[in-house]
């Protein structure tokens, strides 16, 4: 698939960069020529044309610039899957939702006619590459509203090495989001770094 990554921070790049192991991807930015010199010459064009030539978008901006992000598409995410990574976070890290909404909720109702999936928000940038710690696969957890759309992301994650977890709908982007920023405390909060990730156990029947 030919999947479009909006946004060039790290984890933007390194989501994308998981991604290219077995897809194309193109980066999207409203500045292109300053992304690509970060990028070491990556496909890097502007947020529409990524989004119009793109079978999976993938946003993977800051929650603040979410609606402008969207905006940039102009409408090419219609129709296509919308993966969103984002977390609502102000510039402190702090919460700035409540519970009746989530991020992923709000980014539909802006992305008409998208399909809108929550995913890959659970896990540190820096471990995106490989999906792992160690021999332990980090599970993210996947909520979506269309079936089809959530199958494909799930093959995606498995893909790049992560264990994904349906959730269900796309309401229950709400249970994850938190879970996101639980795991920021305990990088950030409580000092334990990055090098951390969550796993989520089965026994097996």
């Amino acid at each position: 698939m030919k999947i479009a990554i909006i946004g060039t921070g790290n984890v933007g790049k390194n989501l994308g960069e998981a991604f290219e192991k077995n897809n194309e991807v193109v980066y999207g930015s409203r500045d292109p020529e300053s992304a690509k010199a970060r990028l070491n010459g990556k496909n890097v064009t502007t947020i529409e044309e990524a989004a119009k030539s793109a079978d999976v978008i993938v946003l993977a901006v800051p929650y603040r610039a979410v609606k402008e992000s969207i905006h940039e598409m102009k409408n090419n995410e219609k129709d296509k899957i919308l993966i969103d990574v984002c977390n609502p976070l102000d510039e402190d890290l702090k919460w700035i939702k409540g519970f009746h909404e989530s991020a992923a909720e709000e980014i539909a109702k802006h992305a008409k006619g998208a399909k809108v999936v929550k995913a890959f928000n659970t896990i540190f940038a820096e471990n995106m590459k490989t999906g792992q710690l160690g021999n332990s696969k980090l599970t993210t957890f996947i909520a979506g509203d269309d079936e089809d759309a959530k199958g494909k992301v799930i093959e995606l994650a498995k893909a790049i090495g992560m264990e994904p977890v349906d959730v269900g709908a796309l309401e229950k982007a709400r249970y994850i989001e938190p879970t996101g920023l639980l795991l920021i405390e305990l990088g950030y909060g409580k000092k334990l770094g990055t090098n951390i990730g969550l796993n989520m156990v089965k026994e097996n029947a």
